[in-house]
């Protein structure tokens, strides 16, 4: 049984492209990707211990799939129920099909590797943190509404019953643990008086406290600061061939696994122009073009990793210089966010 009339619409990110088409089904179109993508605090850097492959420390450019849903719902007041399982594989595999039976459209995070109708496409890294949608099941097959730009099609794709277990539930960085999630159909007049200024407030803030006030060294601008000094190192800790391994992970973390970098900032600063509209405000303005500046720089640090790997005539001491400079770039925004728009709208209140 598959869900009739489900919107399957290409869009820029998994997860915002996921959540709005779950709007759309349940018939709310009037918000753009980029808007849900700030409301739901999207951005965030991290370069945490405690996430390494083969030994080193590697930079996280997004938040936890799932989050930028479940914290737009809530700031909008739409019920979200996200569910996460361990190891417990049998258990949300029955969980998932009773929701499809009631028709209900669940999303799913995955490891992208996994699925084979990529491949004509991209040769995807092994990542955990692709989010698509179920929409039905026949027999041991899934129907799948996945959102992903890179598709040529709106059509659904099919999934085997053992692919998606084993895609649902893969080991090594982050995990997706059979972690799913719904929303509650909406009201009719759902749209009608939405004050979208209340929930834009609170996603900068969220993201302003990320980026700015998070007490450890690896998170926000100063995590960069931190990725900047260790990548100065790594010709001291690393062999060449790891170097490369890890760079080109970063790129395609980057570049085409639509999970961060450049991808996110652009869609920041999308996103701060509407909010610049939508409260009529300069800072807001500016603080947009300063961060389409900083996604320039993204792009290039990206394309540095992949000059570097083919011996291209720069250094990692060139490309740490130009993470410094990203995380200047990025504490000068938050801070002026922070301090010229947040801090004096609260002081209106």
């Amino acid at each position: 049984m598959v869900i009739e009339n489900y919107p399957n619409q290409r869009k820029k990110h998994c997860e915002t492209g996921t959540l709005l088409n779950m709007l759309k089904y349940n018939g709310f179109d009037g918000i753009s990707e980029t808007m849900a993508f700030g409301i739901g605090s999207g951005f965030n850097f991290v370069y945490s211990p405690f996430l390494r492959m083969r030994g080193v420390k590697l930079p996280m450019f997004r938040i936890r799939p799932g989050l930028i849903a479940k914290n737009f719902c809530e700031r909008l007041n739409i019920g979200f129920h996200g569910l996460e399982y361990g190891h417990r594989v049998n258990q949300s595999m029955r969980a998932l099909d009773e929701l499809v039976d009631q028709q209900i459209p669940v999303g799913l995070v995955v490891n992208v590797a996994r699925l084979h109708y990529f491949s004509p496409v991209v040769n995807e890294s092994n990542f955990n943190g692709h989010v698509l949608t179920v929409v039905g099941k026949e027999g041991s097959t899934y129907t799948i509404a996945d959102s992903d730009t890179r598709l040529t099609t709106d059509d659904y794709v099919y999934l085997d019953e053992e692919v998606m277990r084993k895609s649902r539930f893969t080991s090594g960085l982050a995990a997706p643990h059979g972690k799913m999630f719904y929303i509650d159909p909406l009201p009719k007049d759902f749209g009608e008086h939405l004050d979208l200024k209340p929930a834009v407030i609170q996603g900068l803030e969220e993201s302003c406290r990320r980026m700015l006030r998070v007490p450890v060294p690896f998170y926000g601008w100063t995590g960069l600061n931190y990725f900047s000094k260790s990548l100065k190192m790594w010709k001291v800790w690393f062999s060449e061939k790891l170097i490369g391994f890890i760079l080109l992970w970063i790129y395609r973390l980057i570049e085409t696994t639509g999970t961060g970098g450049a991808g996110h900032r652009y869609m920041y600063a999308d996103f701060l122009n509407e909010a610049a509209a939508l409260f009529g405000n300069e800072v807001l303005a500016d603080c947009a073009q300063l961060m389409s500046a900083d996604a320039d720089l993204w792009r290039q640090f990206s394309l540095d990793c992949r000059r570097y790997m083919k011996s291209d005539n720069i250094t990692l001491k060139e490309m740490a210089e130009l993470l410094q400079t990203i995380g200047q770039q990025e504490r000068q925004i938050f801070e002026k966010l922070d301090n010229e728009f947040l801090k004096p709208l609260h002081a209106l209140q």
